[in-house]
């Protein structure tokens, strides 16, 4: 059975600060079509920083 394409998709999100993929997490296209932007801890920089979408992942 093939399975109809789903409204949420996943993202990357990565360190504004030292550019580090970090995170991953999905969004509804739907009700959010511009850039994901969320402060997060990165370990990298062991701090507190904004951490933006990058592309989709498969």
């Amino acid at each position: 059975m093939a399975g109809k394409k789903g409204l949420r998709i996943k993202i990357g999100l990565k360190c504004s600060v030292c550019n580090k993929h970090n995170y991953t997490s999905e969004k509804n296209r739907n009700n959010s079509q511009e850039k994901l932007s969320l402060r997060k801890y990165c370990p990298s920089c062991n701090n507190h920083t904004e951490h933006t979408e990058m592309k989709k992942l498969h």
